[in-house]
């Protein structure tokens, strides 16, 4: 996930309340817990205590120390896809066509927009390891983002990372300049093991450190992790971090007749995670047609994708992971969206 500090909230009014209303006798002698901090008072009454929930001795506090704490209101942004059952990208809706649940409480949009003019920044993780040099996979990579990056419009961005063995390195930083992108692209050879798990998680994060706006991962490989440091789990949690879903497109052995999403054998169930927790999604492919039809569907997808923010109404971030549902009206449209984020402090 990514929070981002858009403004600060003082609580000087929630102490004006507690001020101006008396605590009477009953309060001051019923059998209450040890007296809180100022700190503690001030964060129970932004979650809604009331004044009256008080003890004299703590209303004392907060006048004596005359507290006003800063908290840091971050806004959740949740890049969204909305597409019909046969991936269509559905344009023209509102934000009163979206509901938002965090932890399955309901949450007020804030922030919503659906500019497809908006420019994109897309960042291609290539796997560059020894198997990809099989059956041309590595040429046919190349190939579908070359066609990708050529169909992208002016002031668009794009940026390759590449890896191998225990690298995860740039190749090419966020650029607009498609001669210095494909040339660097063409040199690219295929070395080593693949360490997708590490890749998965390094990544969101450089990309999101370089990029604001609209942007995206577009993950190639072939999926067979045989040297990650971390599991697939520790990968996940990773990605979560940032708000940078991840478009996935593996290459499976079997053409699409003989193809079947839930056979474990097509070792795609790991691409397929990562991209349905980032709100991305998986693209299984045999043959160079179907790599650039994949690179078609992706592109355009995240022209049309919405992009939708809120504040937590649990403002307590307490490190705990926050599970996200969105909803519309139509049972006929398909949302995809991050499945959740850390509420890191």
């Amino acid at each position: 996930m990514t929070t981002r500090s858009i403004g600060t909230i003082a609580i000087a009014a929630a102490l004006a309340v507690a001020a101006g209303l008396g605590v009477g006798a009953e309060t001051a002698t019923r059998d209450l817990p040890a007296p809180r901090n100022a700190a503690e008072i001030a964060r129970a009454l932004q979650r809604g205590a009331q004044a009256a929930d008080l003890t004299d001795q703590e209303v004392e506090q907060l006048l004596r120390l005359h507290l006003v704490e800063e908290q840091t209101v971050r806004m959740v942004l949740l890049p969204v896809s909305v597409t019909t059952r046969n991936g269509r990208p559905i344009r023209g809706l509102q934000s009163t066509d979206f509901a938002v649940f965090e932890d399955r409480v309901r949450q007020d949009i804030e922030f919503f927009s659906a500019d497809a003019e908006q420019p994109v920044s897309i960042a291609f993780l290539l796997d560059v390891s020894g198997s990809m040099r099989i059956s041309g996979k590595l040429q046919a990579a190349k190939e579908a983002i070359r066609y990708f990056v050529e169909g992208l419009r002016p002031g668009d961005r794009f940026a390759l990372i590449c890896f191998a063995d225990e690298q995860v390195d740039w190749v090419t930083e966020f650029t607009s300049d498609r001669d210095l992108f494909l040339a660097r692209l063409e040199v690219q050879e295929g070395f080593g093991k693949t360490a997708l798990n590490d890749a998965v998680a390094a990544a969101p994060r450089l990309v999101d450190a370089r990029e604001g706006g609209r942007k995206a991962i577009v993950l190639i490989t072939d999926g067979v992790d045989n040297a990650s440091q971390l599991p697939e789990e520790a990968a996940i949690d990773f990605a979560r971090t940032v708000s940078v879903p991840i478009y996935t497109i593996g290459f499976t052995a079997l053409p699409e007749a003989l193809r079947r999403r839930d056979d474990p054998t097509l070792n795609l169930r790991v691409l397929d995670s990562f991209a349905r927790e980032t709100g991305g999604a998986l693209y299984a492919v045999h043959d160079p047609d179907e790599v650039k039809d994949a690179a078609v569907s992706i592109s355009e997808e995240l022209r049309f994708q919405y992009l939708i923010g809120y504040y937590p109404r649990e403002r307590d971030w307490d490190g705990t992971f926050r599970k996200i549902e969105l909803r519309t009206a139509s049972s006929r449209r398909e949302v995809r969206t991050r499945a959740g984020y850390w509420a890191t402090p």
